[in-house]
């Protein structure tokens, strides 16, 4: 064994700062994974996935009501970056559209008269039910 065989690679001082840095990124992480698990930051992720997924909802309902717009395809969640940290339910969904043509003047008129039956119905209903 010869003497640079035994002399150690770092000094004691870059031991010690790389112990440091490694002290406050650890420090960082624990901080960024305390803010991500709070209640309320919690609660706002998923109210505004459910708006998210409220207007999605709306826009291909109303697509098929007036018949422009777009038609969802397929949809897919995509995986975070490798070291990412991901809490349950925080995972993005890519959604494919098609456009489509317009809906037929008969498929509209069927629409409306539907609900125009389920309307009067609904109300006929209520007034029975106020008159008991």
């Amino acid at each position: 064994m010869t003497g640079s065989d035994t002399e150690p690679r770092q000094t004691p001082a870059e031991v010690q700062a790389e112990i440091d840095r490694e002290q406050r990124r650890l420090a960082e992480t624990l901080d960024e994974l305390s803010e991500q698990a709070r209640p309320a930051n919690i609660a706002k992720r998923q109210i505004g996935k459910v708006k998210e997924r409220g207007s999605r909802i709306l826009d291909e309902a109303r697509a098929l009501v007036v018949g422009g717009g777009a038609v969802r395809v397929e949809s897919h969640p995509v995986h975070p970056d490798e070291g990412s940290i991901v809490l349950k339910g925080d995972d993005r969904v890519v959604t494919t559209y098609q456009s489509r043509g317009r809906l037929p003047p008969e498929a509209l008129i069927l629409a409306a008269g539907v609900g125009t039956i389920i309307a009067v119905g609904v109300i006929g209903w209520a007034v029975h039910r106020k008159r008991k």
